[in-house]
């Protein structure tokens, strides 16, 4: 079966730092208040999926989901992020062998 193509949704926005802006397609939750499903959703799947995966399951802005994180964090309820020695989109790089040269 030929895998099918889905189109660029008409009308969707990123902001400089590549962060798609409101949409009413993809964020149909954005301005009503926090559920405790959805707080307990973004507190178990941040770490794992990312803010913005978490923030299409979650149907908010991927700003919005970034400072409730923020918000959890400062008073406890969410784990500090793991240092990482890189972005997570981008993979690590090969070390050099400096015997190589």
């Amino acid at each position: 079966m030929a895998e099918q193509i889905v189109p660029h949704p008409v009308g969707v926005a990123y902001d400089k730092y590549g962060r798609m802006n409101y949409h009413p397609d993809f964020h149909g939750k954005q301005k009503e208040p926090w559920t405790t499903t959805d707080q307990q959703y973004l507190i178990e799947n941040y770490e794992k999926m990312g803010p913005e995966q978490v923030s299409l399951a979650l149907e908010r802005t991927i700003h919005t989901v970034m400072t409730r994180a923020y918000e959890l964090r400062k008073k406890g309820l969410m784990a500090k992020p793991t240092l990482r020695k890189y972005h997570k989109r981008i993979r690590a790089m090969p070390v050099p062998d400096s015997k190589a040269a």
